[in-house]
């Protein structure tokens, strides 16, 4: 796909294109999930019988956010073609965010299931022990939608951190007058990254918590949408980002975290 670029920035057409990634895009369904191990936000979680369901630091059962079956998912580079990868959240009206430790999974955990059980039988499916989460939810506690997915591409905007290293203020700069006519540019590519999705660029709507002497990728990334009537604070959004050896690794005990709004 040919990146249609402003005149202006056409002489820098490779430098803009070879900030490419790939992403795959999430669009939940109408429709509910009829399997327990199927790719859903929301709903019942692939739960083994006989194992301890999450719990906060606290022992508050954790709220189930959603889960990805890797076999229903296009293939995506670095990313497992096989297992369940589930979030869950802590319902205490910062949706288990700590903002001082983000990769503490004291009040969020993220959990990966190697082998995916496709017996209902061998599964969890009566979850009457968990409390009645109320408005301490990105989304309602019985509300459950079917995953869609598709591979798109997109390329780096502001206020993705890496930003500000391929594009150096003395560059952005050198287009004088015409500066703001870029930005305005970069900052619509940088919107492109919202919404549900596995991988890519993050979308922020203030600033990216990353610290960039610790390289780390998105994982997953879910919006606040009046569709499925999710919603992170006032219009938020949640990002999980992982480091890519830990990716690798199918280690995911050193999450980051973060969810932000207006």
């Amino acid at each position: 796909m040919l990146l249609q670029l402003p005149s202006i920035l056409e002489k820098f057409q490779k430098k803009v294109e070879a900030t490419l990634s790939h992403t795959i895009r999430i669009k939940p369904s109408a429709q509910a999930p009829i399997y327990l191990w199927q790719s859903k936000i929301g709903g019942k979680p692939h739960w083994p019988k006989g194992m301890d369901y999450p719990k906060s630091k606290t022992g508050e059962w954790l709220f189930f956010l959603a889960q990805l079956n890797f076999v229903e998912i296009p293939a995506l580079e670095g990313f497992p073609t096989k297992g369940i990868l589930q979030f869950f959240i802590a319902a205490d009206g910062m949706f288990g965010l700590d903002f001082d430790q983000p990769q503490v999974q004291d009040n969020f955990r993220v959990i990966y299931h190697a082998e995916v059980i496709e017996d209902s039988v061998l599964l969890e499916s009566d979850f009457a022990f968990l409390p009645h989460f109320d408005q301490d939810t990105p989304l309602p506690q019985h509300a459950s939608f079917a995953l869609n997915f598709s591979n798109e591409e997109e390329w780096l905007g502001p206020p993705d951190y890496q930003f500000d290293q391929v594009y150096p203020e003395a560059f952005l700069a050198s287009f004088g007058e015409e500066q703001e006519e870029v930005m305005d540019f970069f900052y619509e590519m940088g919107s492109k990254a919202s919404g549900h999705k596995l991988g890519g660029y993050a979308f922020f709507t203030q600033c990216d918590p990353r610290d960039p002497a610790v390289p780390m990728q998105l994982l997953f990334q879910m919006d606040s949408d009046n569709d499925i009537n999710t919603m992170w604070g006032d219009m938020g959004i949640a990002n999980f980002f992982i480091r890519q050896e830990d990716l690798h690794a199918l280690r995911f005990d050193r999450v980051l975290y973060n969810w932000d709004c207006a």
